[in-house]
């Protein structure tokens, strides 16, 4: 028992020791190799890509800037879905995704890199090898972001927005939907209420009723001693007229002015 527990204890030492010096030196060694396959890599495809695309005119005024977009988007995608499956991949569907888009991505950089072997000393390609490099390569600028697309939605995160805003989008639209029901349904009713001889009988009276009450307001208006006054001030005012002075006449006697109202021989 002596002998177990001492054989334990040091079996446990030496598992600390192994934790603390071999841990940081293993993550060391890993990165350093991940890194040097990485940037050999981006060396082949950007040489590759640079080969394929050559003459073509899709790519001559932006050669230098598309030949690179690959090299960019594969080689990020590689350290990315490791550091996914070792940070922050949180879902499983995201972690299996990462795993089997991992093994693709590698077997596309591990393809380019035996490629540029292939190249002659003239740096002619083989026909599929062109084809390959024209129109398979470059599909590569769509698929990454795509794939980090699905990633992104993938995440518990997102997918507990998504499932939120799927639902109230769903309630919105049976909500609207009730809506436009129930206004046709009131419509309808509106409009066969209207045809019924009942309303038709209710909307005569009211317009009767409407006619006489404005004819009474119209009718209480009137104040039968504003009309004697306005007919007084008539009457005061043709009196006035009347007795104004009437104006001379004018003649003319001998080539002179007489106002007197005589008249010359």
């Amino acid at each position: 028992m002596k002998d177990f527990d001492k054989y334990l204890k040091r079996s446990e030492r030496i598992t600390a020791e192994v934790d603390k010096s071999g841990n940081g030196l293993g993550m060391f060694f890993a990165w350093a190799m991940i890194i040097v396959g990485v940037v050999v890599t981006a060396i082949q495809t950007h040489g590759l890509a640079v080969t394929g695309m050559k003459g073509s005119r899709l790519y001559d005024a932006w050669l230098s800037v598309a030949s690179w977009l690959p090299v960019f988007l594969l080689e990020g995608t590689a350290i990315g879905l490791t550091l996914g499956r070792l940070y922050f991949f949180k879902s499983t569907e995201q972690r299996k995704l990462g795993f089997v888009a991992s093994f693709a991505v590698w077997i596309v950089l591990a393809f380019n890199t035996v490629a540029m072997f292939i190249v002659g000393n003239d740096g002619a390609l083989p026909g599929p090898l062109q084809f390959y490099t024209r129109y398979v390569l470059p599909l590569s600028i769509v698929a990454v972001p795509y794939l980090w697309k699905w990633l992104l939605d993938l995440h518990p995160d997102s997918q507990e927005r998504i499932a939120t805003l799927e639902a109230e989008s769903s309630y919105n639209t049976q909500w609207r939907t009730i809506q436009r029901e129930q206004r046709d349904q009131i419509i309808g009713a509106y409009r066969e209420a209207q045809d019924s001889a009942e309303v038709k009988e209710a909307v005569k009276r009211m317009a009767a009723k409407a006619a006489i009450d404005r004819a009474a307001q119209i009718v209480g208006q009137i104040d039968s001693h504003q009309v004697d006054e306005a007919r007084q001030k008539i009457a005061d005012d043709k009196a006035l007229v009347i007795q104004q002075p009437a104006k001379p006449v004018v003649t003319w006697r001998g080539g002179q002015i007489v106002q007197d109202g005589t008249r010359g021989n």
